[in-house]
């Protein structure tokens, strides 16, 4: 199994180009598992295609993120996956999924992925972390 980051792609190619490159092996970090929950299974309300059109037209907070964030935090987090930090690189995803959802709010109309159960669950993982004084 490989190790994926993402490559954005671009709106003149129609984001046709948008995709996950290898970063490293899972032999270069055998620990780290992967735990994915599924809060729902149905169909959502709006793709993520459409939702990131939707994005690119109207939040100015996505531009701020693409010219500003994005570039910088893939890099810190490719970084600490390579280091098997997983403290550095838990609190980096933590806050850009964080991000991610806020650009969703600021879409117009907003998007809303996330429901009361993932609310919950992201809860669940700050309180756990908190008990633990730390992202285990």
């Amino acid at each position: 199994m490989l190790h994926n980051s993402w490559q954005m792609g671009s709106a003149a190619t129609g984001w046709t180009d948008s995709r996950a490159v290898s970063v490293c092996r899972q032999d270069e970090w055998p620990e780290l598992e992967t735990l994915i929950l599924v809060v729902n299974d149905a169909k959502k309300d709006i793709s993520s295609t459409t939702g990131m059109g939707d994005s690119v037209k109207t939040s100015l907070l996505l531009g701020y993120r693409a010219r500003e964030v994005v570039d910088v935090r893939l890099a810190k987090i490719e970084e600490a996956f390579k280091a098997r930090d997983f403290a550095t690189f838990g609190e980096l995803t933590m806050a850009d999924s964080n991000q991610f959802h806020a650009t969703c709010l600021d879409t117009m109309p907003p998007i809303f992925y996330l429901n009361d159960t993932s609310r919950q669950a992201i809860r669940l993982v700050h309180a756990f972390n908190k008990h633990h004084k730390q992202v285990p």
